[in-house]
């Protein structure tokens, strides 16, 4: 990893640079990316399940076509802002946009990204000026570009040295369940008053299966990642009985099994009441897991 570059102090070369090769041994992708990938879960599940719920319960069109920019565009927000804030140069990130290369996922995902934030602030005006021509023009491509804006990070991730398990099919599943989970969550907390308990179940659904799979997915990971490689050994170590390993396990439960198995009771027993304490776990939990999933691997040694 290039750790820092200096022009070089002698006369006939100071066009030179003399660039300082040397090993990162810390965390490069800490909380901040977490918060990025956090609210990005937030951002495009808002699009996938509210979509699908205004298509589920027209009735209640009005209370989705603005809650779906609205949201999207909040934490669409706050994807950027700690992208921001984890760049050492943020201006430099234009020249992402004025000299594309589209042979990397970090240039792939920043157009992803922000013609996503254009579709969103082009649904909110249609809903205002209560174009529905132009609104219905918006699904489709918003769907395409919500689920390209989620998984494009999969592909940074697989691309990534020496990280046994970042795997890019499985990331890419991980990432679209997040966003279901994430998207069903925030319209369970933000809808408690508004949407009638029919609404809820169907929230809690989608909420309860996407914390079931994602519960399986991540226990497969556990058991079959060691069988791979020495080095998918010790990250599963780490997540097991290393530094990470009270952290994860709390995530896995606050995140996928409590909200999963609340959701059930809740559709057995028709008690929306209990699909509250569900989605803020779920919201919480995830934080949890991705920030596990995110730092284990970069705890071991690249050599």
């Amino acid at each position: 990893m290039i750790f820092e570059s200096l022009v070089a102090d002698v006369p006939v070369l100071k066009s030179a640079i003399v660039t300082l090769d040397v090993l990162f041994t810390q965390i490069a992708w800490g909380w901040i990316i977490v918060m990025n990938m956090w609210a990005k879960s937030i951002a495009t599940g808002v699009f996938f399940v509210g979509l699908y719920m205004m298509r589920k319960y027209p009735s209640s069109e009005t209370f989705y076509k603005y809650l779906i920019p609205i949201l999207g565009l909040i934490f669409v927000g706050i994807t950027l802002l700690f992208t921001v804030i984890d760049l050492h140069k943020p201006f430099r990130a234009f020249y992402i946009f004025l000299h594309s290369h589209f042979t990397s996922a970090i240039t792939w995902g920043a157009w992803f990204i922000n013609i996503y934030s254009l579709v969103l602030v082009l649904w909110l005006w249609a809903t205002i000026k209560k174009d529905e021509k132009l609104f219905s023009k918006l699904a489709i491509p918003g769907l395409v570009i919500a689920f390209l804006t989620t998984v494009y990070t999969a592909g940074l991730m697989g691309l990534s040295n020496a990280r046994e398990i970042w795997q890019t099919p499985t990331e890419i599943v991980q990432m679209i369940l997040a966003a279901g989970l994430a998207g069903s969550a925030i319209f369970l907390i933000v809808g408690k008053i508004n949407l009638d308990d029919a609404q809820k179940q169907k929230l809690g659904v989608i909420l309860g299966f996407a914390a079931l799979f994602s519960l399986i997915i991540y226990i497969s990971e556990l058991i079959f990642a060691p069988t791979k490689s020495e080095e998918a050994e010790w990250v599963v170590h780490y997540l097991t009985h290393g530094a990470m390993a009270v952290y994860f396990a709390l995530g896995l439960i606050i995140a996928f099994a409590i909200p999963a198995a609340l959701a059930f009771v809740s559709n057995r027993t028709k008690n929306s009441m209990l699909l509250l304490p569900a989605a803020l776990l779920a919201l919480v939990g995830l934080w949890m897991v991705k920030h596990a999933w995110l730092i284990a691997p970069q705890m071991m040694p690249l050599s």
